[in-house]
């Protein structure tokens, strides 16, 4: 990066990410405790959260090294190579009383990851730094794949578009 403005933007932007993946990061492991409570829950309940938490920390080290400068492109590639949920095909969505018990705070957690999905979507398109551009890229590839799994395990058919959307637009928490 170039100047001194440039670098503080770049630090500003982190900054932000960081705060969304801390958000996540700390729903998982509320959702995970809530599970390790007793709390019933089907398999692949559990399973998704797991993945989800797992990819959240992994979003924390993806932005840690990419502001430390420590991150290439051909890293992020293997990021993206290796993230797929091998389960996401096997997800039935929760009814009766596990659709009850988890709906709120999975809905919460849906809501919270198409924002992160808009956010990095936006910053995608708007850097200009090709390493970084990769970044945020692949960072909203893998929020696009939690979307899509927290839609499947609430039964919401239809999930956001390969483009980023406002929030009051359909897609949106709410719009389904």
């Amino acid at each position: 990066m170039a100047g001194p403005l440039a670098r503080w933007i770049f630090a500003r932007v982190l900054k932000s990410a960081l705060v969304f993946e801390t958000e996540a990061i700390e729903t998982y492991r509320r959702l995970q405790e809530g599970l390790e409570a007793g709390r019933s829950c089907a398999a692949h309940l559990a399973d998704s959260l797991c993945h989800l938490l797992e990819e959240e920390q992994q979003h924390w080290k993806i932005l840690t090294d990419a502001s430390a400068g420590k991150l290439g492109v051909e890293e992020l590639e293997q990021i993206l190579d290796g993230h797929l949920y091998a389960g996401i095909g096997g997800i039935l969505p929760l009814a009766g009383e596990g659709l009850a018990r988890w709906a709120g705070e999975l809905s919460e957690a849906l809501a919270q990851e198409e924002k992160t999905y808009i956010f990095y979507s936006n910053l995608r398109r708007m850097s200009k730094i090709p390493v970084v551009k990769r970044a945020f890229e692949v960072l909203a590839h893998m929020e696009k794949e939690h979307i899509d799994i927290l839609r499947a395990l609430l039964g919401r058919a239809a999930p956001l578009a390969s483009g980023a959307r406002s929030p009051g637009s359909s897609g949106a928490p709410g719009a389904s």
